[in-house]
């Protein structure tokens, strides 16, 4: 203030000095004037903020988040702090390993899954072969997962707190946990590891009927805390199916039932919907995955067939509707055949799969590549893969 004192009794010499100048100089007073006024406003305002408590609640929000980010943090590279220092190779290798295997009703089952596991158990469920199938999740036991509803709501919760199913044995989905039932007119739409979040760059959103959107990460003390991520839909018909944690100049992948593969810059894609493949009014999108460069695309048809891709074709549509690769020849797509899982793996990975009887199966990813299909009880439903580096 004392500076802007001084250019005062400059700008009066300079007015008394040259009177023809006195309006310029009267205006700039005016401005600072203006200025210093605006600036008071807001000191006073955050002052008001402060004695009230507001800026204080707000303040307390970010440090809980910052601290439910690191105990995300810790939950990835271990439970100790000193580990965060140094980051270990294998930072799962001291949480054990659990499938997922839930329905839109909210329903969760959990089955702890060993290292040399080939037959987890089977979902004794009479209409499993009707309506929207189960899909299938594996995961470290010490990992947090985001709830995705179809009202664009979003629930968090820790795979330790999910009750264990027996390894082995028959379940009911009336055994299975409800951590968060879906309220009036929704769905589970999906379940998604959260632990990558603090070292990821978005939300990356895909719908039913190919509408895609992105969110910065560092919104999500905003989206956890108001328990809302969004539809990422324009058709009041469609429906979210996936949500996933991304980083800038990733790639991504969204596979259709009737088998259409498109490619997508994470960088050039908005942060409001966007429908980006054309779809039949019988197609819809059954997968979606960031492809890695050492690992390769897998797409398994309900038959059991298995179609096998380098991570390196995936063709990218540069912007608005594209039609996408089609993987399903014509011939054999009115032959009834549809896809109904994908994914990106390694060879040494293990695939989960559900079949039409409800049992879970085990095989290595080499193997099916290998053998060109996947021997079940009747068709395939769905799929899950436990990654190489997460296996004990």
């Amino acid at each position: 203030m004392s500076s802007f004192s001084h250019k005062i009794d400059e700008w009066m010499k300079e007015a008394e000095a040259r009177p023809a100048s006195a309006i310029t100089i009267v205006k700039l007073i005016a401005r600072r004037l203006r200025e210093l006024t605006e600036r008071n406003e807001e000191l006073l305002s955050e002052n008001i903020a402060l004695q009230n408590g507001t800026r204080v609640e707000e303040y307390q929000k970010r440090i809980s988040h910052l601290e439910y980010q690191l105990d995300l943090l810790k939950r990835r590279f271990g439970a100790d702090e000193s580990l965060l220092a140094e980051l270990p190779v294998n930072p799962a290798e001291t949480s054990s390993l659990s499938l997922l295997a839930y329905n839109i009703y909210g329903r969760i089952l959990r089955i702890e899954v060993e290292a040399d596991a080939r037959s987890l158990g089977r979902i004794a469920d009479e209409t499993l072969a009707t309506g929207e199938q189960p899909r299938l999740l594996a995961i470290p036991s010490n990992e947090e997962v985001l709830l995705l509803f179809t009202s664009g709501r979003v629930s968090t919760c820790a795979v330790a707190d999910i009750a264990t199913m027996e390894v082995g044995s028959a379940w009911s989905w009336e055994q299975a946990a409800l951590p968060d039932e879906p309220r009036a007119g929704e769905m589970l739409a999906c379940i998604a590891p959260l632990t990558h979040l603090p070292l990821s760059e978005f939300f990356l959103q895909v719908s039913r009927r190919g509408c895609v959107k992105k969110t910065m990460t560092s919104m999500a003390q905003s989206i956890l805390g108001n328990h809302y991520l969004g539809k990422s839909t324009l058709q009041k018909s469609d429906q979210p199916f996936d949500v996933t944690l991304c980083q800038k100049k990733d790639l991504f992948a969204v596979v259709t039932i009737e088998g259409h593969l498109l490619g997508l810059d994470v960088d050039a894609l908005p942060y409001s919907a966007e429908e980006r493949i054309r779809l039949t009014a019988t197609d819809y999108v059954i997968g979606s995955f960031v492809p890695r460069s050492d690992q390769s695309m897998l797409f398994v048809t309900q038959t059991g067939k298995v179609i096998q891709r380098d991570s390196a074709n995936l063709e990218l549509s540069k912007s608005g509707l594209a039609k996408g690769q089609a993987l399903i020849p014509p011939a054999r797509l009115g032959q009834g055949v549809r896809f109904i899982g994908a994914a990106s793996v390694q060879e040494q990975d293990r695939i989960v799969a559900l079949d039409a009887t409800g049992s879970l199966n085990v095989h290595l990813a080499e193997a099916l590549t290998g053998a060109g299909s996947i021997e079940a009880g009747g068709l395939i439903l769905s799929i899950g893969v436990i990654p190489a580096e997460v296996q004990r």
